[in-house]
């Protein structure tokens, strides 16, 4: 289906819904009243290991079910939930760079990072999906969730380490009957990231033992070109500023001098001024020679990196996708067993499947010249002899390496997880005792990846004795020199298509390793009424659970020698475990008194035994004052951890490509090798985490209530990853006296040229701020339902302290992080409107992203040219029509995001793998997106 037909029949179909919503709302305004759509019963919730609903637990949950998600992100439900403003968006299709975790979805709620979200399926760890031991949300079984739970404080005393941020559980509907299924397709209003998706569920009675639930989906979504929208087409961005203040200045068209034949930089081997005299030239496809146009704010002349505004040299931002490529498919088995009237069998297995092969940054790469190459000889005599005569022996020169295409990663991950358990009833208690074992296997090769010293070989030629072009390296009187250069085919650089096909064989190559994450997990569990108080049941929870990590990574022998230019990942073994006990109570205090309608405290603690870092406590206390049938107050305050991963632990090196900019040498440097080292020495990060909150059911409007909750989060012994640009930076800021200088690399000439990064528990980090949820739901005349929902946040602070960051700032409502490593505006809100009636429904969401400072760092007119980011604005809609038919239930459906066809802002990122002309995560970069499918259940 073309995307003008999508358009066509979008208009008619939402002109219909706007119709009937508009007509539904006049019939309202004429009754007299109308019934309460809402009771505390309507969502029971997981934040407790008591069986309570939400407002009988002091912790805010947010409560969402999978339709409500499909309608917000019919592609993907991570996508969905990163819709809501606890959850700060991350990664996923539309990363900005790097090599690691295409594709694949992680959550992180408080904008604490994914390794502080505790990511569950129906309570319970699910498969980590590499040696962080995060979950990766593609691999879930999407099919089959009845709704999600957003527990957005800290829980560790209930669910365990990294629950800091807070816990997001997938419900699945383990009382399926019938089948259901989704068909689905979605394109752009451009005509690129085309999605299919099907998915089927199905759950049946097993005659009178048990119950049985099967589920499937695939999906697949081709993504976005990195030059198919003109925002990263033309390349707008910030670039340093070759005249002084600012330093950094907008620039419409940000390039790098690299060109598909070759750049000459700059001379060697003679003197300075005569070594200038050739300079500034590019070969053409056939060798020849014209002037490179250094564009304008030029601060690459002469050097090997920088940058220039328009002109000639490469557009770095087009070189990955806007959005990447994923295929995924899954299968889920679930069934319970009666085998007793007090005690039932359950057994359940996952499969899940995903696959991202995504563009990495080009090969681009500084190769040295000599004025004897014999291929120099044939494309440019003048240029030999003008460099005879200058006293010029050779030249450094940019070139982008193309012939082989692009540079691609793969991601394929493939999980599997079998679960077995019994539950039943002792008298008033529930219990159930589980096994599960669960695996993710990694494979992620690097196509065309540049093997350095074979290019720096090829393009290093003579003539042998017969007069044949040869690599100089075999004819070296050296035999180690000779043995290393065996199999050296010679690269003709000269010229776009210049290299032969040999020759690009020889200096690419396919990087490859692979990683098995592994997790097993026993548990017991058991939770019912001790006694009777005179305000009601003290409730109680016991469990105990035993958990064992364990990763292993294999790379090729080359990767190993750091023979790449990208990636280079070394073998890798980890692994560890824990032993937890805990304990949870709600205590009935008061009942039917005045002003204390009801009153009751709850009480949990754990204990966790690390086999790497020992034991430690968590603990949490509410309290739940219920002043009247309309107004409620909660607060908990709770001390949680997050313990060292796998990787944390133990990482032996990757490699990933940053871009650094360097305020010591003024100049802005790309692909600048970072390898990551762990450290075993890490403890536990402990946090305590303050919620204070209220929920206001006023009997005067039924249908509406509204809970606000302030929450304070302070985290001690931080584990953070220093390194990188954060090393450069701190080391400039303290004149090179910084401990961090040790992690940053420099030639003679102050060049940054390589940076380490490691974990340390160096700091102390504080995020406060206040969650806002409201609805109200009324059942109009005509028997139609009619809703609103706010979802709102206000990151009032999130704020890094340590000795080691000379000028701490507040990342809250700042773009360019200093810490936190994620954008998160003060405001972030939704406005959700939903009308349901028997044959029509109509779903209409704002998105609001507050306006950020781009560098809180930076001072306008002295640092920057460019301040702000203004508050963006989106809608996105679904309208849908039921019908019966074939025995079931029928729903065709057209979805729409971003419907006004906003276009992202200028917030331009100047560091990581990618320099980008806007915030990837944040901000819609993929424009009208229409999907239309069918939802169907018998």
């Amino acid at each position: 289906m073309t995307s003008k037909r999508i358009m066509s029949m979008g208009a008619s179909l939402f002109a219909l819904g706007l119709g009937c919503v508009c007509g539904a709302t006049g019939a309202m305004a004429q009754e007299q009243a109308a019934p309460n759509a809402v009771t505390a019963a309507d969502i029971v919730v997981t934040g407790s290991r008591l069986r309570t609903t939400t407002f009988s637990t002091p912790t805010p949950v947010t409560a969402l079910t999978s339709a409500a998600l499909e309608s917000a992100s019919p592609g993907n439900l991570a996508e969905g939930l990163k819709q809501l403003p606890s959850v700060v968006p991350t990664g996923g299709q539309t990363a900005g760079g790097g090599t690691r975790a295409g594709g694949q979805n992680f959550l992180n709620l408080r904008g604490l990072g994914i390794l502080r979200s505790l990511t569950l399926l129906d309570g319970r760890r699910f498969v980590p999906a590499d040696p962080r031991l995060v979950t990766d949300v593609n691999l879930i079984p999407q099919m089959l969730v009845d709704r999600v739970d957003v527990v957005t404080g800290g829980a560790s005393a209930t669910y365990g380490s990294d629950a800091v941020g807070g816990v997001v559980n997938f419900i699945l509907n383990r009382k399926l009957e019938g089948m259901r299924y989704t068909v689905s397709e979605g394109i752009s209003q451009r005509g690129d990231n085309q999605e299919f998706k099907t998915s089927l569920a199905y759950g049946t009675k097993l005659g009178g033992i048990g119950h049985l639930i099967l589920g499937g989906e695939y999906y697949d979504g081709t993504g976005v070109k990195g030059d198919a929208r003109d925002f990263r087409n033309t390349a707008p961005n910030l670039l340093r500023n070759p005249s002084g203040a600012p330093t950094l200045v907008t620039g419409t068209d940000i390039r790098t001098p690299y060109t598909l034949g070759g750049l000459i930089v700059n001379g060697t081997g003679g003197t300075s001024a005569n070594n200038a005299l050739i300079r500034g030239m590019k070969f053409a496809p056939d060798g020849t020679l014209s002037a490179y146009n250094y564009g304008t704010l030029a601060t690459d002349v002469g050097v090997t990196s920088g940058t220039q505004n328009g002109g000639d040299g490469y557009r770095v931002s087009t070189g990955q996708e806007i959005v990447r490529p994923l295929k995924r498919r899954s299968l889920f088995a679930h069934a319970d067993f009666e085998l007793t009237n007090a005690i039932n069998l359950f057994v359940e297995g996952t499969y899940g499947w995903t696959i991202s092969n995504f563009q990495s940054s080009p090969t681009t790469t500084t190769l040295s010249i000599a004025r004897s190459n014999p291929y120099l000889a044939q494309v440019a005599p003048a240029l030999v002899a003008q460099m005879t005569s200058l006293g010029v022996t050779g030249f450094t020169m940019n070139r982008l390496t193309m012939e082989s295409g692009p540079t691609y990663t793969g991601n394929e991950n493939t999980a599997l997880r079998g679960l077995v358990g019994l539950e039943g009833k002792l008298g008033g208690f529930k219990w159930d005792v589980s096994y599960q074992y669960g695996r993710t296997d990694n494979h992620s090769p690097t196509y065309n990846n540049l093997i350095t010293a074979n290019m720096a070989r090829a393009v290093n030629t003579t003539r042998d004795g017969s007069g044949a072009i040869v690599c100089a390296d075999t004819l070296s009187a050296n035999a180690a020199t000779r043995a290393a250069a065996a199999g050296c085919v010679p690269l003709n650089p000269f010229g776009a298509g210049a290299p032969s096909a040999a020759a690009m064989s020889y200096v690419m190559g396919t990087s490859v390793f692979d990683t098995r994450s592994e997790m097993q997990v026993a548990d017991a569990n058991i939770s019912g009424d001790l006694f009777n108080l005179p305000a009601g049941p003290v409730g109680m929870a016991l469990g105990a659970e035993w958990r064992s990590a364990k990763a292993t990574t294999t790379a090729d022998p080359l990767s190993q020698a750091g023979a790449y230019r990208l990636v280079n990942q070394q073998n890798f073994f980890g692994q560890y475990n824990v032993k937890e006990v805990y304990g949870e109570l709600n205590i009935p205090l008061l009942i039917d008194k005045p002003f204390f309608h009801r009153l009751s405290a709850s009480l949990a603690g754990r204990h966790t035994e690390y086999s790497t870092s020992g034991g430690v406590n968590t603990w949490k206390a509410g309290l739940n004052w219920q002043i009247s049938n309309d107004l409620k107050l909660r607060g908990t305050i709770s001390r949680d951890i997050r313990a060292p991963n796998l990787e944390d632990l133990y990482a032996s090196g990757r490699q990933n490509n940053l871009t650094i900019t360097d305020t010591l040498t003024n100049r802005t440097y790309t692909a600048v090798p970072n390898q990551t080292y762990g450290n075993t020495a890490l403890r536990p990060e402990k946090a305590i985490t303050k919620v204070l909150g209220l929920i206001y059911q006023p009997g005067w409007l039924r249908g509406f209530n509204i809970a606000v909750d302030y929450y304070d989060i302070k985290i001690s012994d931080s584990i953070s990853n220093i390194g990188g640009q954060t090393a450069v930076d701190q080391c400039n800021l303290t004149n090179q006296a910084s401990p961090l200088c040790a992690f940053v690399t420099r030639d003679a000439t102050n060049a940054v040229i390589a940076t380490r990064t490691s974990p340390i528990n160096f700091s102390s980090q504080q995020t406060n701020g206040v969650d806002i949820e409201a609805q109200y739901r009324t059942t109009l005349r005509n028997e139609a339902r009619l809703g609103f929902r706010l979802l709102a946040s206000y990151v009032a602070h999130n704020r890094t302290l340590s000795p080691l960051i000379t000028n701490p700032v507040d990342d809250a409502g700042n773009m360019i992080t200093q810490s936190s490593g994620v954008a998160q505006p003060h405001w972030r809100g939704n406005l959700i409107a939903n009308y349901d009636s028997d044959h029509v429904s109509v779903m209409l969401q704002g998105r609001y992203i507050g306006g950020m400072i781009w560098d809180k760092t930076k001072v306008v007119g002295v640092d920057t040219d460019f301040g702000s980011v203004g508050a963006q604005f989106y809608v996105d809609g679904e309208i849908s029509t039921k019908f019966k038919t074939f025995g079931g239930e029928q729903t065709l459906f057209l979805n729409v995001q971003n419907i006004l066809d906003h276009q992202p802002p200028f917030a331009p990122i100047i560091t990581g793998a990618t320099p980008l002309p806007t915030q990837p995560d944040l901000y819609d970069q993929v424009g009208r997106m229409f999907r239309v499918g069918l939802r169907g259940k018998f």
